[in-house]
């Protein structure tokens, strides 16, 4: 079957409620056509996980089970000024599960709130 994946949603609110996570670097984020950057639509951000006290179902589940996990968002804006390691919030984030063992995760955001140390 196909086209499948349009019918799962993600709940990006949910997932991130407990995380800690941090800005690590930015680069543009920027639309290809045959390898050739035709536009730049914003920025992307570099993130990592610093810290997951979400509570997973299940049984065995590993404390901060997420924590240390790279996450890019994409947001149509240019870059904001920060510190690396600053904690950074995603502002009307949407994302979706892909890959072959659906472990991998796309964000896109309107914006994000970088809050300094």
């Amino acid at each position: 079957m196909k086209k499948l994946r349009q019918f799962n949603k993600f709940d990006s609110v949910e997932f991130f409620k407990d995380k800690d996570v941090r800005v690590m670097a930015h680069e543009p984020w920027n639309e290809y056509d045959d390898g050739q950057i035709t536009k730049q639509l914003g920025t992307k951000y570099k993130c990592v996980i610093a810290t997951d006290n979400t509570k997973y179902d299940g049984t065995n589940v590993a404390p901060d089970l997420n924590a240390g996990e790279q996450i890019d968002v994409k947001v149509p804006h240019p870059p904001k000024d920060y510190k690396k390691f600053s904690k950074i919030k995603f502002i009307d984030a949407s994302a979706s599960v892909y890959g072959t063992f659906m472990s991998e995760l796309s964000v896109k955001a309107d914006d994000v709130d970088i809050q300094s140390k």
